[in-house]
């Protein structure tokens, strides 16, 4: 069974259905636009963090360089002063072999 629908029934339907595209068309892009922005805040905090994770890297590894350029320089103090006390007691040594013979 075929059932014909006047025209105006048709008209109001089409009707309802233009108007309800008219105000969900709107919330649908006004939502699109508000994902985006989101998106964009996102990527610039994800930006941000990353540029101070390299910066907190970079400082510790010029601290990590900066200790151990300081280890090196101890290190070689303590071997100098080693070495003058070595040589002292060489002097001291043979200063007091050669009282000894004499």
């Amino acid at each position: 069974m075929v059932m014909i629908q006047s025209s105006s029934t048709v008209s109001a339907a089409v009707t309802a259905i233009f108007i309800a595209t008219i105000f969900i068309f709107p919330t649908v892009i006004i939502s699109a636009f508000a994902q985006s922005e989101g998106t964009n805040q996102t990527m610039k905090n994800i930006s941000q963090e990353s540029n101070q994770t390299l910066k907190e890297v970079g400082q510790s590894a010029n601290q990590t360089g900066e200790a151990i350029q300081q280890n090196a320089s101890d290190f070689g103090s303590n071997i100098s002063e080693g070495a003058k006390e070595l040589g002292t007691n060489i002097t001291e040594g043979v200063k007091n072999l050669a009282e000894n013979i004499g």
